[in-house]
């Protein structure tokens, strides 16, 4: 259960490495100007969104409170928002959510979080929601963040530190289900505090959970490990702390800064166990077994530190510089026969961005560059944790991947008049990846050889160009092409049956090419948008059903996306999005593109709708609803060729002032929808057969000071 934050810091907007002021408070229910809104993530410096030449989505502060009132991950937050991104799989795992049916690039404040060397799928589950400010979203490959932004970025922006005198807030919360009380208890706690003494500003916010757990429609207990290895979110414990202290000096030209996040979230279910009762065919769900056979309680560890230098004028140019530690550890469920595996991630890296204003560049005003580096070490291995029990002398099998990374990168800005604006710009990236010696694993057999390590070496030079241009002051047409790279999960290339040398490995790199042409649209009370793309790879992946050994092969992705919103009196807003996806593959590398994409990558229809209303000074509230239509394709990779069904979520929030605080109430699936997600479905597995959570209810009161 995650909690409804307002008060103190709902008004916060913060940027990576710069800030702007948002137009609107929590629960106002009033449209916003686009222009007011900006983004840090589409081209590393502050951008109005009405001024991007790209498709963005951007969450704020407002829209993570009421999401969280009713949602339990950052990637439930996206599927309820964010139109390009797939239906919630309600796990702590990200397995199986895409952007534009591809992997994306997840930064908190910059800081890279996905592990692309050996992709974990918990990225967006690495931070908690209270912690957060503002999501940025750029859906599509680009240039501009390197080093696995293949189908797009999201930036996390954590909270900021206000400036004035110290204001802090409290609060607890609680959720039960109401199919079943009994063990679904859960309670939260959080408490933050801001503000600013001379030069000096600070924020300390710390939050912890203990969730209890999910039961389904019919008030039967769902499994904890839903996916029945990836991970559940029900009967963890889990903690958040983040930190930061800022100085600011030469009549704040310059800032220094220092933040640490530290967040775990770690399982310990007294119904643990996996099951392989379900039954997809005769619609009979996966039951949940008692007990605990994981050797170590399954869940995630992430520590980041971030020190960041900002300078407003160097002879002209705005300078940003970013240097970051982060150390991830993912822990995942033991699954019967196989061993429990970990994947451990530190990284070591810097960014300089350099924003350069050219005025009359072409005989233009406005036109500037930025341009910069960025270098990354990162250390990557899959362990096992209970290595002896499967491997000879308990050796781990698979390599310690060292990765030395770095990119030049230059974008213009380039305003041809008032109404035309043109973007584009170059990357080129340099990876090299020292592989260790490792065992390959046969498990068919099983044999255990040795094989030798060595290098791969990567050299990519990416390019985008992306225009928008006002056809009226409520009209802006925008479109454009850029290009993406991954190295595209080498560590389960390195261990799978398929694997032959290392030069194989190195030829199975991702490039993706990106095309989108749309238009946004904007009133005095109504505001949307609508764009189509289409996205190619030679080397797009998917995996072999039963065995999940990896799949490198040409594919093509196209898609629809909208958004609308609009006010139908100045108390009530209604507004929704729709996304539409098809993808396929071309498995005999002829050219002829002969199967879909499985499920796994390209979710069902989905639409969702809100009704936002607040009829008095002190009470606001929304409905809202999901829907995930049905879909069958004819793959034959893993998560292909099931029929999924269609259904329907609708939650429901309230915020009330009520003494000196708010009181928030949450309720998820609020007509108790006896539901299977889209990825439990395509899983279509006995033992990955769960129902989504019944009906919820959380309540959380909050008193800012």
């Amino acid at each position: 259960m995650k909690t409804f934050r307002h008060g103190a810091f709902a008004s916060l907007t913060p940027m990576l490495l710069a800030s702007t002021a948002l137009a609107q408070a929590a629960g106002e229910g009033l449209p916003f100007d686009l222009g007011t809104l900006v983004i840090s993530a589409d081209n590393r410096v502050e951008t109005p969104v009405s001024e991007s030449t790209r498709s963005v989505t951007v969450v704020t502060a407002e829209e993570i409170d009421r999401q969280s009132a009713v949602t339990t991950t950052i990637g439930d937050v996206l599927a309820n928002t964010t139109p390009g991104f797939s239906q919630s799989n309600q796990a702590l795992s990200d397995f199986g959510q895409t952007l534009r049916g591809r992997t994306f690039l997840v930064l908190i404040d910059g800081v890279p979080q996905s592990t692309p060397l050996r992709d974990g799928r918990r990225s967006l589950n690495s931070i908690d929601s209270s912690a957060v400010e503002q999501i940025e979203v750029v859906r599509g490959g680009n240039a501009v963040f390197g080093f696995g932004a293949s189908g797009g970025t999201v930036n996390i922006v954590t909270k900021r530190p206000e400036d004035g005198e110290s204001r802090s807030y409290v609060e607890a919360g609680f959720g039960i289900s109401t199919t079943e009380t009994d063990d679904s208890e859960s309670f939260s706690f959080s408490f933050g505090t801001t503000g600013r003494e001379g030069n000096v500003d600070y924020l300390f916010d710390v939050s912890g959970s203990n969730l209890g757990a999910n039961f389904d429609a019919d008030g039967l207990r769902i499994p904890s490990d839903t996916l029945g290895a990836q991970g559940g979110t029900s009967e963890t414990e889990s903690y958040s702390i983040l930190a930061k202290i800022g100085l600011n000096f030469d009549d704040d030209r310059q800032r220094l800064q220092f933040s640490a996040l530290k967040y775990q979230i770690e399982a310990d279910p007294e119904f643990g166990g996996i099951s392989f009762a379900g039954d997809p065919a005769n619609d009979i769900r996966t039951p949940a077994v008692l007990g605990n056979a994981n050797p170590v309680n399954p869940g995630t560890d992430n520590f980041n530190f971030n020190i960041e230098y900002t300078h407003e004028d160097i002879m002209g140019s705005r300078l940003s510089a970013q240097i970051y530690y982060t150390d991830l550890e993912i822990t995942y469920g033991k699954f019967p026969g196989f061993p429990q595996t970990q994947i451990l991630s530190e990284k070591l890296g810097a960014r300089v961005t350099v924003n350069t204003p050219i005025e009359g560049f072409l005989g233009t005003s406005g036109a500037n560059v930025t341009w910069g580096l960025d270098v990354l070490q990162d250390e990557t291995q899959q362990l096992a944790t209970d290595a002896d029990q499967f491997f000879p002398g308990g050796v781990q099998p698979d390599p310690i991947l060292d990765q030395t990374a770095r990119a030049l990168f230059a974008q213009l800005e380039l305003p041809l008049s008032d109404r035309f604006n043109v973007s584009t710009g170059l990357r080129h990236e340099w990876i090299d990846i020292d592989v260790s010696d490792f065992i390959f694993v046969d498990a068919s057999v099983p044999s255990f050889t040795p094989t030798s390590g060595g290098s791969l070496s990567f050299s990519e030079t990416l390019f985008n160009v992306t225009a928008s241009y006002d056809v009226t002051d409520k009209v802006q047409i925008y479109g454009g092409y850029s290009e993406g790279f991954t190295v595209a999960d080498i560590g389960r290339s390195l261990t799978d049956a398929t694997f032959a040398t290392l030069t194989d490995v190195e030829s199975e790199a991702q490039r993706t090419e990106n095309y989108e042409v749309g238009a946004r649209f904007s009133g005095p009370t109504w505001d949307g948008s609508l764009v189509a793309f289409v996205s190619e790879s030679d080397n797009g992946t998917t995996f072999l059903p039963g065995t999940i050994t990896i799949l490198k092969q040409p594919e093509r992705i196209w898609g629809v996306e909208a958004t609308a919103n609009f006010d139908v009196i100045d108390t009530v807003r209604i507004g929704g999005t729709l996304t539409i996806q098809n993808g396929e593959v071309d498995t005999n590398d002829d050219g002829v593109f002969d199967e879909d994409l499985p499920t796994t990558r390209i979710p069902p229809t989905k639409l969702t709708a809100y009704v936002d209303f607040q009829p008095t000074d002190w009470w606001a509230a929304r409905i809202q609803a999901t829907y995930s239509g049905t879909q069958s394709n004819n793959s034959s990779a893993f998560g292909g060729g099931v029929e999924i069904d269609d259904y329907i979520i609708v939650d429901a929030y309230s915020a009330f002032e009520v003494g000196p605080g708010t009181l928030n109430i949450g309720i998820e699936n609020l007509f108790n929808e006896d539901y299977t997600p889209v990825l439990n479905q395509a899983y279509n597995s006995s033992f990955a057969y769960a129902r989504g959570p019944g009906r919820t209810l959380s309540a959380s009161y909050r008193v800012a000071f």
